[in-house]
């Protein structure tokens, strides 16, 4: 029959399985920040995205509008 675990060596096996649980709780964390990081630098490299997409609408309307657009006033033939 084998003899059950020591007060000394029960102890050691709760560290340890605290140990585990605190790493894969710290790894989960740093992945989740990390998610979160890449989740916001996506959502600001959209925003980004939007704001020169309208800027250049904005900028051929306003070309358009005051006739800045590199348009040939003649055409020869």
């Amino acid at each position: 029959m084998g003899r059950g675990l020591g007060v000394g060596e029960g102890l050691v096996a709760v560290a340890v399985a605290v140990a585990v649980a605190v790493a894969v709780a710290v790894a989960v964390g740093v992945n989740v920040a990390v998610a979160v990081a890449v989740g916001v630098n996506v959502a600001v490299a959209v925003a980004v995205g939007v704001n020169v997409a309208v800027g250049v609408a904005v900028g051929l309307t306003v070309g358009v509008g005051d006739g800045q657009l590199p348009i040939p006033s003649t055409v020869t033939v």
